[in-house]
């Protein structure tokens, strides 16, 4: 579905004349800021044609139920803005109260028109992510996939590593490169699961992190004024004189001496052989996890960081990597922290049991939910992550949890759905759409 100024006022129309019903998923991008690959325009609506077909594909999402959205706010992009074969709104991007006045039209007509549809943000640029959580997530059925599905994902493997290297979350030290949306979003949410399941509370695992930002290390007296997601995580036992020396990834690392290396920062290989060596002489199993895509955008090659530490690493990627051969003839295959382990699971949870609105909570439950789900043979092997070819199981397990999370919250709006876990992962399990192909067609031909 196209959205655009133009149509400012007929949002409602245009979805009521698609002529879809019992809508469960819609994915919403203005191509701001696609991957690695920034403002796209409406260039970037690929994105939730992709979400959506993941959707269906690993949740069993019903792909008449399923629908992508771009909504054309133009583009900062001059080779966009030049080019008389690019289809979108050929305009600067729109004004914040422009901007925002579309984006209440679109949520308003979903709600009106849909009523029990998910809505999904995806790859909305920094200056309005943060703020278009805040403005929208108490009110209706939505999430962000960047601050709240990566956050997810990658605290559920984060939690796994930690197991694996007998290190407590007090007791690492997380050198964070990039401090935008997902960098924040992975912050919070390892701080949260890491409360639930290590029994402290999540500002003492706030401060175990270090976020490096264009400017090096985020603090509280480096002199200049933060964006308002960044002051959470500002370290506050820096002085001046200390932040004036911290001012690159290389730097920081020197200072901190992390044991855990997260990379988010999209602009490509910066975790080099010197750092990583260095996370390696503080702890015997560092936790390494060059997470930008796509793969140009990674902060390491794992091959390497696995040559780097003889093996020792534990590392998940954002992008797939192949497995590495060590001289020793052991084989280690990397994991790949992908959103895809965790939004099919929430939307299909979340359009079973509809709430009014999503709380973390239901966030955190599909973290440990995945969590749980890596069995002790993966995690000997190395494995952060269960197999992602069980992905409709995986799905089927998050929805689950995310349903019995929203129970207990009080916030299921389907009381017909089963309390009990089994018995409700039967009724999940039904739900799931699988395609139906016959075996044998016949096609006649009349001549």
């Amino acid at each position: 579905m196209y959205l655009s100024k133009h149509m400012k006022g007929q949002f409602a129309h245009v979805m009521k004349d698609m002529h879809y019903h019992d809508v469960e998923i819609i994915v919403i991008t203005d191509g701001s800021r696609i991957l690695g690959l920034g403002d796209l325009g409406s260039n970037g609506v690929g994105i939730s044609i992709g979400k959506t077909s993941l959707y269906v594909a690993g949740a069993g999402i019903h792909p008449m139920r399923a629908i992508p959205v771009v909504m054309d706010c133009g583009t900062n992009t001059e080779k966009y803005l030049t080019d008389k074969n690019y289809l979108g709104t050929r305009e600067k991007r729109l004004a914040d109260e422009t901007f925002y006045s579309l984006m209440d039209e679109f949520m308003e007509g979903v709600k009106e028109v849909w009523p029990t549809a998910v809505i999904q943000f995806e790859d909305f640029s920094n200056n309005h992510c943060f703020d278009m959580l805040e403005r929208y997530q108490n009110k209706y059925r939505c999430f962000n996939d960047d601050i709240q599905g990566t956050g997810a994902v990658v605290a559920a493997g984060f939690m796994n590593a930690i197991r694996i290297s007998n290190l407590p979350p007090v007791q690492q030290r997380v050198v964070v490169f990039g401090a935008g949306s997902a960098a924040v979003g992975v912050c919070t949410n390892i701080a949260k699961l890491g409360a639930r399941l290590y029994n402290t509370s999540v500002e003492e695992v706030m401060k175990i992190f270090y976020l490096v930002d264009t400017k090096g290390l985020v603090t509280t007296t480096r002199g200049d004024k933060l964006a308002a997601h960044k002051v959470p995580f500002a370290r506050t036992d820096v002085t001046e004189e200390q932040s004036k020396t911290l001012t690159d990834l290389l730097s920081v690392v020197k200072f901190v001496k992390p044991t855990a290396l997260l990379g988010l920062g999209g602009v490509g290989p910066v975790f080099t052989e010197e750092i990583v060596k260095i996370a390696a002489a503080a702890t015997p199993r560092p936790i390494i996890f060059p997470l930008s895509n796509p793969t140009s955008k990674s902060e390491c090659i794992p091959e390497d960081a696995y040559k780097w530490t003889d093996g020792k690493a534990l590392i998940a990627s954002g992008s797939p990597f192949p497995s590495t051969t060590l001289s020793d003839g052991r084989v280690l295959t990397p994991s790949q922290g992908n959103n895809l382990y965790v939004f099919p699971g929430i939307g299909l949870g979340c359009a079973m049991c509809m709430p009014d609105h999503i709380p973390d909570e239901l966030l955190i439950a599909a973290s440990a939910s995945l969590n749980t789900l890596t069995l002790p043979e993966h995690l000997e092997a190395g494995m952060l992550y269960p197999p992602l070819k069980d992905i409709h199981a995986i799905s089927a397990n998050i929805a689950t949890d995310v349903i019995l999370e929203a129970m207990r919250l009080g916030i299921n709006k389907a009381p017909e759905l089963p309390t009990e876990r089994a018995a409700l992962m039967e009724v999940v399990k039904s739900r799931q759409w699988v395609p139906h192909y016959p075996e044998d067609i016949v096609i006649e031909v009349n001549e």
